[in-house]
């Protein structure tokens, strides 16, 4: 009997594959829903790969029938499929082309809201509101949060039941929750923003409670209350005031709800779901050790504490996963009973629930999983001073999350927002170890040198995969040597308490590596760059103040190596040239070319030509021509609309920096004021093989890729969308690539501590070989200057292959030294450091 079951699913699903409808209209209609019921089923018991496969075989009978809503709900139903899969994009792309949509998630615009929210309106008001649902999160995932809340609240008119709107209210809460991460994760602490994150906090908590309120489902309310205390919870560890007597309403909504909440978690029939609730409030309990004794939200802790404890939520999670065969939650329940173990200091107990948590989740291949307990071993080992076990276990968490890396963001939908907490500290830690000196001596090893450079490279490229929220960066092995043979690289890399620099110089496996550490000194050295940059900003100023806070780091970052780097040789005596720096952190914010040497009275620039890369792997060796030197120069200096929107002055020089750069470079195009559109721009690089685009414009570069923009003559040009307007066909050529980006009025965000991660974005995003940008935006008349002088020194060099770092460090050395306007101010770093070169320096 099972035999002909099987040929007969096996002939069924042959037809459909080859289009063949062997069924009654009627009788297809039936075989259609019921499959779907069993795709509904199969989800719910997390095999949602099956689920996926039974809805697909759904679509195609509705497709034979001609059922329109009938294939909608099965596109919808693999969209939440692919959820549970991780493959966000897919999921979301599939939920915007179910109702004739053929954008994708990736370039969804706000303006394309107009066009694409009135498709979502079938007869079936259902069907539209899950629809909407569906790609609200799907955006979510990928992490356009802004765009999501948007797709989700026009979800609001057609929340017909109280059901319904609970689901919409606890969607709008986890997207205000993850807002709240991102946001606390990247902004430094000032007043208004930790304002701006109370708004997003109460908002997200008011989403919560209605959704409690309204929704008659169970597991809704169970969600909302756990999501509402998870939000809470990681407020009171982002706000640090001891005082918290505002938070007094929220915590008694958790005293309220808590008691029903865990009943009906214990009597609920188990599900995904509910697993992970069980599991997440165990969680919460652990991180209730984090909490001020003082504050407020105590009161929530006892009330859990004399419910249950986090060890018997985990006994329920872990039992009920079993009962479900879902390996995947049952290893993780056991590598967070492993986490509690560690904390109450049973490290031997730790250390064995982590293995066989390991174990099951090495079976069923769930390197998510995996990786994060391979860290946790790595804990356990350094807490029992057993650093060679430690370091093992780092180094099979790192190599876990290399082979993820390309899916990093997809498996995770809070690692894209918490990158910071879950996903870096694992990079440090492992540098960590393998730069501890060897057992009798007073360096680290050469193999670990190098494999500590790696890992940073590593960290360097998951950074811009998370900032993209997408595995969009191919990076390969390149020898330095064959590159340049006259340039070093410097890795700084900031540790706890500890700053330890690598520096690459020419020939194989030349390595040299210093430190500095103190039990403050983490503290010190962000007061240190903090202090600089104020200094390097601020045209008022003292020089002398600047240049003391400058030398300061200088003697961290180049001192320890001033003999390796010939710093007393002339420049054109050295074999080193050129210094490359791969920065890490805040240090991304300051400009390298204003270090100080207190004992030679000299900027670094003054010595090296300098540039910096996201990573040596991302690094295009091909240099620039001078023959080839063909320029597309773009902005304006009236009050163009997009200024007037978005709050910028205009800016009256920059009409006299592009006729000076058209007059300098003969083979030159340029577009202004209303012809300065984004639509303007492509045409003439698909055009004419441009090796230069300059684009004088305001813009920003943030942390969040949404606030990574530049201004054309109506709008912005998101950074998502330079891939688009300069990845052109010239770019599949070779011979016909932009070599150089120059943005010549952007500045980085104010107040956002990572935000030169949106001008390294730049330069990977456009897929050019290099950007000249500017850390801050300074005159635009000594910024014209800049430019004029950077043209000619390109045109002056002897050499046809030019080099751009070493351009611009003539056109530094020119302002240094007043040979620029002497009659103003030009000489101050102000003016002139604030522009950078980031990729290919040649």
């Amino acid at each position: 009997m099972k035999i002909v079951k099987f040929f007969a699913i096996a002939l069924f699903s042959l037809c459909l594959s080859l289009g063949i409808n062997i069924l009654s209209p009627v009788f297809a209609e039936s075989s259609a829903s019921n499959l779907v019921q069993q795709g509904v089923q199969l989800l719910q018991q997390g095999k949602a790969e099956a689920a996926l496969d039974i809805w697909q075989q759904a679509e195609i009978i509705y497709r034979q029938n001609n059922n329109k809503l009938g294939i909608i709900g099965t596109q919808i139903n693999q969209a939440q499929a692919l959820t549970s899969l991780g493959f966000y994009r897919r999921s979301c792309n599939i939920a915007l082309k179910a109702f004739g949509n053929e954008l994708e998630c990736d370039r969804l615009t706000a303006s394309d809201l107009e066009n694409v929210l009135p498709k979502f309106k079938t007869f079936n008001n259902n069907l539209n509101f899950q629809g909407l649902q569906t790609l609200g999160n799907g955006l979510w995932a990928i992490g356009k949060l802004k765009l999501s809340q948007q797709v989700l609240e026009a979800g609001f008119p057609l929340a017909n039941s109280q059901n319904l709107k609970g689901q919409l209210l606890l969607n709008l809460g986890n997207n205000i929750l993850s807002q709240a991460k991102k946001f606390a994760n990247f902004k430094m602490r000032k007043q208004r923003e930790v304002q701006a994150l109370k708004a997003l906090f109460e908002q997200g908590l008011s989403y919560y409670q209605q959704a409690h309120n309204v929704s008659d489902e169970k597991l809704v309310q169970v969600q909302a209350t756990v999501n509402h205390l998870d939000l809470l919870l990681n407020f009171r560890q982002w706000y640090k005031e001891a005082e918290d007597n505002f938070l007094q309403a929220y915590i008694q909504f958790q005293i309220d709800t808590l008691p029903q909440s865990m009943e009906i978690l214990r009597q609920i029939n188990p599900n995904i779901n509910s697993i992970q609730l069980t599991i997440k409030l165990a969680e919460i309990l652990i991180d209730f050790e984090k909490i001020d004794p003082r504050s407020t939200l105590v009161k929530i802790k006892t009330t859990l504490t004399e419910l249950t404890t986090a060890n018997e939520l985990l006994n329920q999670a872990i039992q009920q996963a079993k009962t479900l065969e879902n390996y995947r939650l049952e290893a993780y329940g056991i590598g967070v009973q492993g986490e509690l173990s560690q904390k109450n200091g049973e490290l031997e107990k730790a250390l064995n629930l982590t293995n066989q948590a390991l174990a099951i989740a090495q079976k069923v291949s769930a390197s998510d999983v995996a990786y994060q307990l391979q860290e946790q071993l790595g804990d356990i080992y350094n807490k029992q001073g057993n650093s060679p076990e430690a370091l093992i276990a780092y180094k099979s968490a790192f190599n876990t999350l290399q082979v993820l890396r390309r899916n990093l963001v997809a498996l995770n939908r809070d690692v894209k927002f918490n990158f910071r907490a879950s996903v870096e500290p694992l990079y440090r830690k492992l540098v960590t170890l393998l730069l501890q000196p060897q057992s009798e001596l007073t360096q680290p090893s050469l193999s670990n040198i190098k494999a500590a450079r790696e890992v940073i490279e590593s960290l360097q490229l998951a950074e811009l995969d998370n900032f993209f929220q997408d595995a969009c960066i191919t990076a390969e092995d390149i020898n330095i040597d064959e590159i340049d043979k006259n340039a070093a690289i410097i890795y700084p890399i900031l540790l706890e308490n500890q700053l330890s620099v690598i520096l690459k110089l020419p020939g194989t496996d030349n390595f040299r590596y210093a430190a500095t550490s103190d039990k403050d000194f983490e503290e010190q050295f962000q007061q240190s760059l903090l202090r600089l940059l104020v200094n390097i900003t601020s045209i008022r100023r003292p020089v002398a103040q600047l240049q003391s806070s400058s030398n300061q780091l200088y003697q961290w970052l180049i001192e320890p190596f001033e003999a390796d780097l010939e710093a007393d040789l002339k420049h054109d005596d050295s074999q080193i040239k050129t210094i490359v720096f791969v920065l890490d952190g805040f240090l991304r914010n300051i400009p390298m070319s204003v270090l100080y040497d207190s004992l030679r009275q000299r900027y670094l620039v003054e010595r090296y030509a300098i540039a910096v890369v996201p990573g040596l792997q991302l690094v295009d060796s091909s240099p620039l021509l001078k023959e080839r030197i063909r320029v597309l120069t773009a902005g304006t200096a009236q009050e163009a609309p997009s200024y007037a929107l978005e709050g910028y002055n205009s800016l009256p020089n920059i009409q006299q920096e592009l006729d000076t750069i058209n007059k300098t470079i003969p083979q030159s195009e340029q577009l202004t004021d209303t012809e300065f559109t984004k639509i303007n721009i492509q045409n003439e690089i698909n055009s004419a093989p441009f090796t230069i685009v300059h684009i004088a414009t305001h813009g920003q570069f943030s942390s969040n890729p949404d606030d990574t923009f530049i201004l054309d003559w109506n709008e912005r040009i998101n950074v998502r969308d330079l891939d688009q307007l300069l990845q052109t066909e010239n770019l599949k050529r070779s011979d016909r690539a932009i070599e150089l980006l120059i943005l010549s009025a952007c500045q980085t965000a104010v107040g956002d501590g990572r935000a030169a991660l949106g001008l390294a974005g730049v330069s990977i995003r456009a897929g050019v070989r290099s950007v000249l940008g500017s850390l801050w935006r300074v005159s635009d008349a000594s910024t014209a200057e800049l430019m004029k002088q950077f043209y000619q020194q390109l045109l002056q060099s002897d050499s046809s292959q030019l080099r751009k770092a070493e351009a611009l460090r003539q056109v530094q050395i020119k302002f240094i030294k007043g040979d620029i306007e002497p009659d103003k101010d030009y000489n101050k770093p102000y003016h002139w450091s604030s522009f950078i070169i980031v990729g290919n320096w040649l």
